[in-house]
């Protein structure tokens, strides 16, 4: 008697089971959908190296900021309508920025935060040091903070008090600058951000302990 209650208590379970897994709801799959395409004006230089490459949407004033490196500049988009996204203006980040000192020659990277554009900029020769711009969503530079050479990977931290940057540090020419992260600190307001930026230094001597380990250095 005691195996045929288990048996049949066994065999419900496993009905009830199976019409619990056949009344669940499908997986609805993630669709996307060509809203509308934007394409240089200049068809020559449409797909011209990295014309388009990061973009960041600002939700406030509805436009896209992308990185053109063909031009150089910092490419803001309309896109109140997606159907037809329009080119609003070009921030020119090559040549002289801020107060003229800093040369750019371009921008790797681009992140929005609340009407806050920065833009990551290398420097001419791109071995050195170069600077993060910030502007706000009419293209006015607000401030240009100093970090390492080749700044790329912009991104806020969720708060939008600190802005983190991955400085490259790629040779050019027999010149080979160092990798490093810059910290920019933004808890007083643009005006008044400052950068900390943080080397591998310390790490030197434990290089071949971390090449064992499967570190790439």
């Amino acid at each position: 008697m005691p195996s045929q209650f288990v048996r049949t208590t066994l065999a419900a379970a496993i009905l009830g089971a199976s019409s619990l897994v056949a009344a669940a709801p499908p997986v609805k799959s993630i669709g996307l959908e060509l809203l509308g395409t934007y394409s240089q004006p200049d068809p020559a230089a449409a797909f011209d190296e990295s014309a388009t490459e990061i973009s960041a949407f600002d939700p406030r004033s509805q436009q896209l900021f992308v990185t053109n490196g063909a031009d150089g500049t910092l490419d803001v988009l309309d896109l109140s309508d997606p159907t037809a996204p329009a080119l609003v203006r070009q921030i020119d980040v090559s040549g002289p920025l801020g107060s003229g000192t800093f040369i750019g020659d371009g921008a790797n990277s681009v992140a929005v935060y609340r009407g806050i554009v920065a833009a990551a900029v290398q420097a001419d020769p791109v071995t050195d040091p170069g600077a993060v711009a910030l502007f706000d969503t009419d293209g006015n530079l607000l401030n240009l903070v100093a970090v390492g050479a080749l700044p790329d990977m912009l991104t806020f931290t969720d708060d939008g008090r600190f802005l983190l940057v991955a400085n490259e540090g790629e040779p050019d020419e027999g010149v080979d600058p160092e990798g490093s992260v810059s910290v920019i600190d933004l808890r007083r307001g643009v005006l008044a951000a400052s950068a900390r930026t943080a080397d591998f230094n310390a790490f030197d001597s434990q290089a071949a302990a971390l090449k064992a380990d499967g570190v790439r250095l």
